[in-house]
């Protein structure tokens, strides 16, 4: 299964969405995954050159690296693709079509969602028969922002997965000091109170995708 990754908008933490999904689809589905970092950034590359080896459950490599890994006769269950942001038109037409599900983050804040509608319509416009989903991220649930956000997206018939991701410091410590969201830990050196919650967001939003795609 191929999933990509994109977002008409920046800051909607559609890398750190890509990197736990790689890790809580492997953990679920004892599988071979590979990440492939198709960022300018290279958000997810960074943040998998500071995790110890034998502590990440995937392979990243950069989309220009991609062939070449593929060539040295290595093979995945499953390839996820993180892209830049802003894809072109005709970049999201070669994504659509080389994907199974286009995964599309968002976060619930209305500043965001104003935004969504040219989205959606780029992507109807764009045709095709592949699938995609919007994920919300970054979500503040001492707010109705999720709720609203669901409301809005069933407004415009858009499909949008149970799972979302919350809005915890827990993911920027996991990525400063090298290491899955659920490993992550305070200046003091203990663990992050959210890291548990936060990690189980991520192993909900892989379950759902993994039992919506078989």
């Amino acid at each position: 299964m191929i999933i990509t990754t994109a977002s008409d908008k920046g800051g909607v933490g559609k890398s750190t969405l890509s990197f736990h999904l790689a890790a809580a689809i492997a953990e679920l589905d004892q599988a071979k995954v590979l990440l492939i970092d198709g960022d300018a950034n290279r958000s997810v590359l960074s943040w998998s050159e500071r995790v110890d080896p034998s502590q990440l459950p995937f392979t990243v490599v950069g989309e220009k690296h991609a062939s070449k890994w593929f060539q040295k006769g290595n093979q995945a269950d499953h390839i996820i693709v993180d892209t830049q942001a802003r894809p072109s038109d005709e970049d999201l037409k070669d994504l659509m079509e080389d994907t199974d599900l286009l995964l599309v983050p968002t976060t619930a804040q209305a500043l965001s969602l104003d935004t969504l509608p040219q989205f959606m319509q780029r992507l109807s416009a764009l045709g095709g028969n592949v699938p995609y989903t919007f994920c919300l991220t970054i979500v503040d649930t001492r707010t109705k922002d999720e709720q609203d956000a669901r409301e809005f997206l069933k407004a415009h018939e858009q499909p949008v997965l149970d799972g979302f991701m919350r809005a915890f410091s827990a993911y920027t410590k996991a990525s400063a000091q090298g290491v899955l969201v659920r490993d992550a830990r305070t200046d003091s050196g203990r663990k992050d109170n959210n890291a548990g919650i936060a990690w189980n967001d991520c192993i909900a939003i892989a379950k759902e995708i993994l039992e919506g795609m078989s």
